[in-house]
């Protein structure tokens, strides 16, 4: 039997996958400027299919990782290499791509067998470096920092020309990526993650491999990134070392916190949350705030974040899913008090 605040239908699911499909045509009908509100959306739906890889990583299992931008510029280059340059179909591209970047991303979490927190996150650090070194290094094929061209994705014959287009491309891999991280995370697999993230003692104690989950995080982390990496490329149709600066590690880490961290949907919310923040509120805060003070529009950025992330560790850690829930336990059990509620159940089965 269900307990009382377990969701016990998902008839919600269907109703927000039509709103994203047909978002668009409403979103045309009301303003001239939808073709900068979809390339934001299309952002943020890349963003999205990264950070619950991440959260499956850092949230679920406990491990540490601002190598992410790195593994995102992996797997642009490889998908525009293998496309362009060697002249693989892009459908092909979609899984050989994704495997390559995991495959990568499994060597890199060799270091969370010995070391974990703050050195762990030091370690991925280095990796995001060593890739844009190696991006420039292979310039014959990379283009080197002068950035590289990419063609149009295209799918059984369809050409992807224009952000309309990849609006509905990206939100079908996006609303996948959800489906099967949610899968995961609420598998066998999810359930010996989170042992590791509780305690690795009391996991390894109860049956835990350690060696195989830690390694199996990184590299399910590792296909979300190379998926995502993937659709930036051939959406935006040009990349440079200049999109995959460390910053943005850091920028994906605090859309999981603020989000609400060991959750699919909080990942998903707190992306949605902070391109909004990025791309609507900070340029008008930008604005005002050097009228009173001389500061890069970049350290306002940087401040801003860091502000945003240190009020929600203090006062909503559970993030705006976990806020979410409270509200929605409130109203069910409204106008009722939960301790008192809680204290009669006791009390009933006490007697």
């Amino acid at each position: 039997m269900k307990e009382r605040y377990q969701d016990e239908n998902l008839v919600w699911i269907p109703l927000v996958i039509i709103s994203v499909f047909t978002f668009p045509f409403l979103l045309k009908g009301i303003t001239y400027s939808y073709k900068y509100y979809l390339f934001i959306l299309n952002l943020a739906g890349i963003y999205i299919i990264l950070n619950v890889g991440l959260d499956l990583l850092s949230g679920y299992t406990g491990l540490i990782s601002l190598g992410h931008a790195g593994l995102l510029a992996l797997g642009a280059y490889t998908s525009a290499i293998l496309v362009d340059n060697i002249g693989i179909p892009f459908i092909a591209s979609l899984f050989i791509s994704p495997f390559i970047v995991a495959i990568f991303s499994f060597f890199i979490g060799f270091p969370a067998l010995k070391i974990t927190g703050m050195y762990l996150g030091l370690t991925t650090m280095g990796f995001g470096f060593i890739v844009k070194r190696l991006i420039i290094a292979f310039r014959e094929w990379t283009h080197g920092a002068g950035g590289l061209e990419v063609s149009y994705p295209i799918l059984f014959g369809f050409v992807f020309k224009s952000d309309w287009d990849n609006y509905f491309l990206i939100s079908t891999f996006t609303i996948l990526a959800v489906i099967v991280a949610r899968r995961v995370g609420n598998s066998k697999i999810g359930r010996a993650f989170m042992a590791i993230r509780d305690s690795e003692q009391a996991a390894q104690a109860a049956g835990v491999n350690l060696t195989k989950y830690k390694m199996l995080a990184f590299f399910i982390s590792g296909l979300f990134a190379g998926l995502a990496g993937l659709l930036f490329a051939h959406t935006s149709q040009f990349i440079s070392t200049d999109h995959f600066d460390i910053i943005l590690s850091v920028y994906f880490i605090i859309m999981i916190l603020v989000g609400g961290i060991s959750s699919i949907y909080g990942a998903v919310l707190g992306t949605l949350f902070i391109i909004i923040l990025d791309y609507f509120l900070v340029p008008e805060l930008k604005e005002f705030i050097q009228g009173f003070i001389n500061v890069k529009s970049g350290d306002i950025q940087l401040l801003l974040f860091g502000l945003i992330m240190y009020l929600f560790i203090i006062f909503q850690p559970t993030g705006l899913y976990g806020m979410w829930v409270k509200i929605k336990i409130y109203w069910k059990i409204f106008p009722f008090n939960p301790r008192k509620v809680i204290f009669k159940k006791v009390k009933r089965r006490i007697k």
